[in-house]
């Protein structure tokens, strides 16, 4: 099992510049500004940018549709006396804020570069078409709100509806880093985008019903629609989730109304006590895009058993192209991927799953039919790193108890590439009930280096799968009462038509280091910030870049970007760099065709290339065949303290 440390492996957590490679000759002045704006002081940047701020948010990148009088609002922390509000003379404490209601359209902006000290609750609800604003004006790091461990929470909203917040660093508290709830109504269009949630350290856990991002009702008699939570990461805590939509106290009541139209797309969870990324409670629903790392870290089992990205009682709900890793837990699970019971019409495709303790995909049933699901194109390596976890559930565990059925299952497509701790432990485990249907295995393909490709009941109808064995002996199976069986006794018996074994040979000579270039559409959205397509794909490559250190990945980013119409637009890009806190990635504005990557040996030679946003399945996939598994210890972290200014 992987040694728990003392220091953290994390993504860096500290807003630095990122490497920016200079483009020799003349440059448009507003293109040549989001490098100089990078470079200036703090005071230089605020002073110089303000009234450019200050129109930027009154343009139309801001919410249209406004016909009664909306109003901005301004909070620096830093100056020396209390204001009214005003770009001229604005708040410097929360609680001023705080006492102030807002209305629909109302937009108030934190000073980027600057501490505020405290719990945030700010007040009053939005309208369609007018929601209210939380975000930042100026040049630099995000504004920073720092709660004491004796807050609940460092920023909350309740029984209030239509807002984004956006553009914050929020840190501290003892239970909960965002808490968005309410206990009467539908409670509707909530965002939370391009946020750094971290360092929420409390008294030990009751419930799942905490962490750094949680959206959920308080009671049965509210419900949630429309929440997007894109471009937040999620890190360190010793409470639950990373990011949380749904649940509740009351959440196992069966007729309990589940949330609507939720999305949770490219964020980071890392360094949890519990679950990473999860939806309870929800229907017509999306994670994609996201990554979760270090979960599960709680030191002994008192609430639950985590995964890494996952649902429960969901309808209609997708998870795809995410990436898992360095999962864990206490007692069972400890996995990336899972279905839980009571959900129906789920699908989970094209994520990767690596180094993980538990499995790489789980679908259960308890008590309820968890109907119609699918699981397909995902890639698995190396999971079940854990002997104890590898022998009872393997890559792919299928579970039911307490009379749950496992209705309409497929399987298809997958990747797994097995090599447990443990002989015995088989790849596939499957001893749940289908009622009837067996679940479909298909086209799948499994690379392993133990004997025994699955262990399943007689419920499981496989077909058209290829299997590699880098064994001694023969490759074995189990299915129902056949027990460690060859593959040609199975197809006597009819399973198993056109499936094929072959003998894993020898792997090539793997590479010492590798160069990933990528030509990105640099563009903003109507907001303002990173717009979701660039940011998706900045994700992988950070994810990617962070996991081998610049020695081993050397990535380089060529920005493609329209020529800025404004300067203020030019500090919107540098803040969107900025707060991408990109790591080890070089950038440059040399992009000439976007959406292009090209992964290249040392010596310049060309060894793949796509057109296309591309997902960490495909890029990290085509990385580890040739460098082997991550050097997880060049990922580094430093944690913010309530002290830092």
């Amino acid at each position: 099992m992987m040694m728990r440390r003392n220091h953290r492996l994390a993504e860096s957590d500290e807003l630095v510049e990122p490497v920016i490679i200079p483009k020799a000759g003349d440059e448009p002045v507003a293109q040549t500004a989001v490098l100089d704006l990078i470079r200036l002081g703090r005071a230089g940047r605020r002073s110089a940018l303000f009234a450019l701020t200050v129109a930027l948010l009154f343009a139309n990148r801001w919410a249209g549709g406004q016909t009664a009088g909306p109003h901005a609002y301004f909070i620096d922390c830093s100056a020396a006396a209390a204001g009214d509000g005003s770009s001229a003379d604005p708040w410097n404490s929360l609680a001023a804020a705080q006492a102030h209601p807002f209305a629909a359209g109302d937009r108030i902006a934190m000073a980027r570069g600057t501490v505020c000290h405290g719990s945030f609750s700010p007040q009053g609800s939005g309208a369609e078409g007018r929601p209210i604003r939380l975000t930042a004006f100026g040049q630099g790091p995000r504004p920073r709100i720092v709660a004491t461990a004796k807050d609940r929470q460092v920023l909350s909203l309740f029984n209030q509806e239509y807002w984004q917040i956006d553009s914050l660093d929020l840190a501290g508290a003892g239970k909960y880093g965002i808490f968005v709830s309410g206990d009467k109504g539908t409670l509707h269009h909530i965002y939370l985008k391009n946020l750094f949630v971290h360092d929420v350290q409390g008294d030990a856990m009751k419930n799942k019903d905490n962490g750094l991002v949680v959206v959920g009702p308080s009671s049965r008699d509210a419900v949630f629609e429309d929440v997007l939570v894109d471009g937040v990461v999620a890190a360190h805590t010793n409470q639950w989730a990373g990011i949380l939509i749904g649940g509740g106290n009351y959440a196992y009541a069966p007729d309990a109304p589940l949330n609507n139209h939720i999305t949770v797309r490219n964020s980071s969870v890392q360094d949890l006590y519990g679950d990473g990324i999860i939806l309870f409670r929800d229907s017509d629903a999306l994670i994609e895009t996201s990554t979760a790392w270090q979960t599960g870290m709680q030191p002994t089992e008192t609430t639950g058993t985590p995964n890494a990205i996952w649902t429960w009682t969901c309808t209609d709900c997708t998870v795809r192209d995410n990436e898992a890793f360095l999962t864990d837990s206490p007692g069972v699970d400890g996995g990336a991927y899972d279905i839980d019971w009571d959900n129906t019409r789920n699908t989970v495709e094209r994520n990767y799953a690596h180094d993980t303790q538990g499995y790489c995909l789980a679908v259960f049933a308890a008590g309820y039919v968890t109907g119609e699901s699918v699981v397909r194109d995902n890639l698995c390596i190396d999971n079940g790193l854990s002997p104890r976890l590898a022998a009872l559930q393997g890559a792919v565990y299928l579970h039911a108890w307490n009379g749950g059925v496992l209705r309409g299952l497929r399987m298809e497509h997958n990747t797994i590439r097995w090599n447990p701790p443990v002989a015995t432990a088989a790849a596939i485990v499957d001893d749940a009930s289908t009622g009837g249907t067996p679940v479909t295995f298909t086209g799948n393909r499994i690379e392993s280096a133990a004997p025994l490709f699955y262990r399943t009941n007689a419920q499981f109808a496989p077909s058209a799968n290829t299997y590699r064995y880098s064994g001694a002996g023969d490759v074995r199976f189990t299915l129902g009462d056949r027990r460690e069986v060859t593959l040609a006794a199975l197809q006597a018996a009819g399973f198993e038509k056109g499936t094929t074994v072959e003998q894993e040979t020898a792997p090539a000579q793997a590479a010492t280091s590798l160069r990933l270039e990528a030509t990105v559409d640099f563009a903003l959205d109507a907001d303002g910030l990173l717009a979701p397509g660039p940011r998706a794909q900045l994700m992988v490559l950070r994810s990617l870049a962070a996991q081998y250190g610049p020695v081993a990945l050397a990535v380089t980013v060529h920005l493609h970007a329209a020529q800025s119409s404004s300067v203020a637009e030019a500090a919107a890009q540098a803040n969107a760099l900025l707060d991408l806190d990109a790591g080890p990635i070089r950038f440059d504005r040399e992009g000439k065709q976007a959406g292009v990557l090209r992964l290249l040996a040392a010596d310049g030679r060309l060894l793949e290339e796509w057109s296309g946003l591309q997902n960490a399945a495909t890029l990290g996939g085509a990385v580890r065949v040739r460098l082997g598994a991550p050097q997880f210890a060049t990922m580094q972290s430093t944690s913010h303290t309530e002290g830092e200014q």
